[in-house]
């Protein structure tokens, strides 16, 4: 987009997947949260934001479903700085909510993109970019809405947070955009600014040493392993973020865990159920190693020894559950199944100290949900 390569990273939403979630956040350098106007902020968002918060991570501020009922923007703004603690500074500011919502004005280039709605955002919604005082803009909004806008953006001038980008970067100010992804609005607002604001692939940290994208020598960490996402090749993937160096398909790398040497010879691209093959990648990269691979979540991957970065930390788990094998003949495809599992992070396993018969696995999960991914 732009001459730019953007890798989004998305996550599930429900709680019971906060971990995954978390994973999958040390691997990003900029973090865009979308929240509801509705609703506001729930309490999954918060878990997640005190990961970014700890990481310094920016976070870009999207709220959504402006073409429905939304709480007053005020509140929404309110409720960032006092339930997440973040400075938020409104980009752009929504013309009504619900039937009433006409569009947003963008405060810096001082001009309301008003909108019209498409059926189920099958195409970006037509815009027409135009004055807050234009006459075109009056007629389209009920005279009280206008005028609430019109005092909003007066207060906002006088009494919001000065945009900073240094804070921005720092994940202390949040730039914050209004609209409706449902209906493609306001979606091409956030990806220019998220361009404009976000920083490329940044330095990490590998105990006492830093670790420069722009470095010759190769690393990677695996962030996530997902197994069958091809059901007619019963395939297992390990996702693995670049930090420094080129990838090239069929180099040879070091498991920083086991000192072993790896060839990765199939890698590939994914983007919803579309694969490519990637014969190299950059600094910033995310790339999908098919095969199997003796890698976990959090193994290191570089040209050279010596390299290991922090370890990905873990939730604790708050369900637990025994699972039995009801089967004895089947026992080895059940512990092969259950390991596989295990390597994903679906869940966790312990064993009881005082058991003196057979002993039954002891599952932890973050949520029941994913003792349900488990059964099927």
């Amino acid at each position: 987009y732009k001459d730019c390569v953007v890798n989004i990273l998305d996550t599930p939403g429900h709680k019971d997947f906060s971990e995954d979630t978390y994973r999958v956040l040390t691997a990003v350098d900029a973090a865009v949260m979308v929240v509801d106007a509705g609703k506001g902020i729930e309490s999954q968002t918060r878990k997640l934001f005190e990961v970014c918060r700890r990481r310094g991570v920016p976070i870009f501020t999207f709220m959504n479903k402006l073409d429905r009922p939304a709480r007053p923007s005020m509140d929404l703004l309110d409720e960032l700085e006092s339930v997440l603690g973040i400075h938020a500074f409104p980009v752009n500011w929504p013309l009504g909510d619900g039937p009433r919502f006409r569009g947003v004005y963008d405060r810096e280039q001082k001009q309301v993109h008003l909108f019209e709605r498409t059926v189920h955002g099958a195409y970006r919604a037509p815009v027409s970019v135009t004055g807050i005082e234009d006459e075109s803009v009056k007629a389209a909004m009920e005279e009280a809405t206008y005028s609430q806008v019109c005092d909003e953006l007066e207060l906002l001038e006088g009494a919001g947070a000065e945009f900073d980008l240094q804070k921005v970067l720092a994940g202390e100010l949040t730039p914050v955009f209004f609209g409706s992804a449902a209906n493609n609005f306001g979606v091409q607002l956030l990806l220019d600014r998220f361009l404009e604001l976000s920083p490329p692939p940044t330095p990490r940290e590998s105990g006492e040493i830093t670790i420069d994208p722009a470095s010759e020598e190769f690393s990677a960490f695996v962030f996530k392993i997902q197994a069958n996402m091809n059901p007619k090749h019963r395939d297992r993937i390990a996702f693995v973020r670049i930090v420094s160096g080129k990838f090239e398909r069929d180099m040879d790398v070091l498991n920083n865990r086991t000192g072993d040497k790896v060839r990765l010879a199939n890698s590939q691209r994914l983007f919803a159920r579309e694969r490519e093959t990637v014969d190299d990648a950059f600094a910033g990269d995310v790339v999908g190693l098919v095969g199997n691979y003796d890698l976990l979540i959090g193994d290191t991957l570089s040209s050279k020894p010596g390299v290991a970065f922090d370890e990905i930390p873990r939730f604790a788990p708050e369900c637990f559950s025994f699972l039995h094998n009801k089967s004895t003949a089947k026992y080895k495809r059940f512990r092969d199944g259950l390991q596989q599992l295990l390597k994903e992070g679906v869940a966790s396993e312990f064993q009881l100290l005082d058991s003196d018969g057979p002993q039954i696995p002891l599952l932890g999960a973050v949520g029941p949900l994913q003792f349900e991914v488990l059964q099927h």
